[in-house]
């Protein structure tokens, strides 16, 4: 019997630059932590996105 590997469920996560407050959405574990393009610097969690996730 072979084991099944174990699912990894990917989360939307919407991060914000602490600078410039520029927002974007991201989908972890999948992507990296993003750098924000203008600041350059890395951007931090502002929310997880579970809105209309069911199951």
């Amino acid at each position: 019997m072979k084991k099944k590997a174990k699912e990894v469920r990917q989360e939307a996560v919407e991060v914000i630059c602490p600078k410039c407050r520029e927002t974007s959405i991201v989908y972890f574990p999948k992507e990296s932590m993003p750098t924000c393009p203008y600041c350059k610097v890395e951007m931090v969690i502002k929310e997880i996105l579970t809105e209309g996730k069911y199951g």
